[in-house]
């Protein structure tokens, strides 16, 4: 194994109770988690985790052993609330179920996944008035919840906060507090909302349009032409950018991610490469309704009327390969989905714009 692979896996190790280990086989070495405490010892698989350890692989198989971490930083955080259980003298069934899940939402790490998890709770507060235990939680239950968020919130918001509740179930079970999750058999079919995109000359206009803010607006166009989320605009860096292309790891996926840079991305590049001095490509703000305020401003400006935030630029990409012919599959990996149902609704929008297309043609009557 490659003396500088051994030292990355050791760096994770340092942070995890969780440790990275690899088995040698024919031609590479498989990795797994080791778990030790007292007389317990466990060995977690990690699903298609493979490096061959020299130093030819090493960026690939660096890539693996991020892959590992990430499963380490789960199994670190259901470790954590177990034991959070313990300490709170919780009984399995008759354990107060607001407990486990404001354990559950103190161990996510992203604001916007905390904020939906702590909406969730305040809704399920109100509703069970602070007292219910999982023995409670049966297929009447979970319905009645859900009529009460119908009751309360969007449909969209509904179909958000129970999809929360129906995770914190799913945790249960993986602790073994419940033997069954009831909120599985409960429909919650969510709203379709159109996703708001830019044609191709309304990206010109944009870019013709004086900004305040270019670090913001540049981002923005890159991602128009790169698929990039926000958050992977934010941490992106100028080692990332090699021969036209992009290679990085997506940060809501953990998924490798490899991407072609267009002319028309290259050209925002050197522009930055002229204003930024530190590895960071784009100068983003942290707060995505900062970034959002400006974009609206600079749209505004523009004359463009639709009502554009960040993640709309990564809309005008998907919508744009596909009115090009580029195939759903090959848009899909573009965006770094995992399931291509998500492309596919893309695909939908594009169908739409043809209809309305058609509608709009003249109507001629033959005698």
């Amino acid at each position: 194994m490659y003396q500088k692979l051994v030292n990355e896996i050791k760096k994770y190790n340092q942070k995890s109770i969780f440790k990275i280990r690899y088995r040698k086989l024919k031609n590479k070495y498989t990795i797994f988690l080791d778990f030790q405490r007292e007389k317990r010892r466990k060995t977690i698989n990690i699903g298609n985790c493979f490096v061959v350890g020299l130093p030819s692989t090493f960026n690939q198989d660096k890539k693996m052993i991020f892959k590992a971490s990430k499963e380490q930083q789960i199994y670190d955080k259901q470790y954590d609330i177990k034991k959070y259980m313990m300490f709170k003298d919780i009984e399995l069934e008759k354990g107060n179920v607001l407990t486990f899940f404001r354990a559950l939402r103190d161990s996510k790490d992203s604001k916007a996944t905390k904020k939906s998890w702590n909406n969730t709770i305040n809704h399920f507060e109100v509703f069970t008035k602070g007292k219910i235990t999982f023995k409670d939680v049966d297929l009447e239950f979970c319905e009645k919840f859900r009529t009460y968020l119908l009751s309360k919130v969007s449909k969209n918001g509904t179909a958000t906060y129970f999809s929360v509740f129906r995770a914190m179930l799913n945790q249960a079970m993986k602790h073994r507090i419940i033997t069954m999750n009831p909120a599985k058999f409960v429909k919650n079919p969510k709203q379709q909302v159109d996703k708001v995109f830019l044609i191709t000359d309304e990206i010109k206009l944009l870019a013709s349009t004086e900004s305040y803010h270019p670090h913001i607006t540049n981002a923005f166009l890159f991602s128009c032409y790169t698929g990039l989320r926000i958050s992977d605009i934010r941490k992106l860096t100028w080692d990332k950018i090699s021969n036209a292309k992009l290679d990085f790891i997506q940060k809501k996926t953990s998924v490798p991610n490899k991407i072609a840079i267009n002319e028309s991305a290259l050209d925002i590049l050197k522009n930055q490469k002229l204003s930024t001095t530190g590895k960071r490509v784009f100068e983003v703000p942290k707060s995505d309704s900062n970034s959002n305020k400006h974009l609206k401003e600079w749209v505004k400006r523009s004359g463009i009327t639709k009502h554009i935030t960040f993640s709309c630029s990564r809309h005008t990409f998907a919508t744009l390969c596909l009115t090009y012919d580029v195939d759903l599959y090959t848009v899909s990996k573009l965006l770094g989905h995992t399931d291509i149902k998500n492309t596919q609704i893309y695909a939908k929008i594009i169908d739409k714009k043809k209809d309305e297309a058609m509608r709009k043609l003249p109507v001629i009557k033959l005698k």
